[in-house]
């Protein structure tokens, strides 16, 4: 019986294989590079953050958001450094993978450096209470790292990608929340919105990738996300009614634009996935993160 399913499960990765490098391997677009060099999740935590500051008129320093973005960056490359150690899935590997299980070692050195960087900033840059809460967010982001990569990568209790949106939302506005000189509960539900949306975001990509790399046969995602990934349209619209909603009854009067910037990715995501058909999965990729860009309309008024 274990060689029957060995043998199928070969036989099903074969029969994958083209068709997935039809959709990935061919597919290049510059703005790929946001991608491949994890320049992606650090500029969408920099500017999700930047905008919860000035909607909350919150004072952050310059280097808190630099900090933020660098230790993005070191967590996304460790991740996927740590994925390009494993043996590889020939034919159904997501570009970015490709590329950094071909450059592992080009990306030692700035890690190091990046590391270095980071602590020193941590430790002269940032007030005893954030630098306090961020420790902890890190320590709770490697529990993360090592229960996807070392402990149990094949059982999961909760899906990784909630558990990436979470940290994600946390790691970007816990700051803010920190040093917001009013009403502390304001933030709240602007917070669970943009924590939706990065949930939203791992599980669109996990999802397609799944789907179209996978063939729907090897690694199934969580439950959770093989739901959310089918009923993907209807929840980002579901999410910018919610945040249009807030507006309109007065809720975010004072951080309109904050919730403005939610309701347009939510609705760019929902067009996203309109339009999957006809983007091969590494635009589809690319795209799902641009849409999270959508502060860049706000900031520069």
């Amino acid at each position: 019986m274990c060689q029957e399913h060995t043998d199928s499960a070969v036989e099903g990765k074969e029969e994958v294989q083209n068709k997935a490098g039809a959709q990935s391997g061919s597919s290049s677009t510059p703005l790929l590079w946001l991608t491949v060099l994890s320049l992606d999740a650090p500029a969408v935590a920099a500017l999700w953050q930047l905008l919860f500051a000035r909607s909350f008129h919150t004072r952050l320093g310059t280097s808190t958001t630099i900090l933020l973005a660098l230790v993005v960056w070191l967590i996304y490359v460790a991740d996927r450094l740590l994925d390009a150690l494993k043996a590889p899935a020939q034919g159904v590997e997501a570009t970015r993978h490709i590329f950094y299980r071909r450059h592992l070692w080009a990306f030692l050195f700035p890690l190091c450096i990046g590391f270095l960087l980071a602590a020193w900033m941590a430790l002269t840059r940032l007030d005893v209470e954030t630098f306090g809460d961020g420790v902890i967010i890190l320590l709770a982001v490697g529990a993360y790292l090592l229960a996807v990569h070392l402990v149990s990568p094949e059982r999961e209790w909760l899906p990784k990608e909630m558990l990436v949106g979470v940290l994600f939302g946390l790691g970007t506005c816990f700051p803010v929340w920190e040093h917001m000189p009013n009403d502390t509960t304001t933030i709240v539900a602007p917070f669970l919105l943009f924590t939706a949306l990065c949930w939203m975001n791992c599980t669109a990509i996990e999802h397609e990738e799944w789907k179209r790399l996978r063939g729907r046969r090897f690694g199934k995602p969580h439950p959770w996300t093989v739901w959310m990934g089918r009923h993907f349209w209807l929840l980002s619209f579901v999410i910018a009614a919610v945040a249009v909603g807030l507006i309109l009854a007065g809720v975010g009067r004072y951080h309109w634009q904050l919730l403005a910037a939610e309701s347009l990715s939510a609705l760019a995501f929902a067009l996203i996935r309109y339009k999957e058909e006809s983007l091969t999965i590494d635009q589809f990729r690319v795209l799902v993160d641009i849409a999270l860009f959508t502060p860049l309309f706000f900031l520069p008024f």
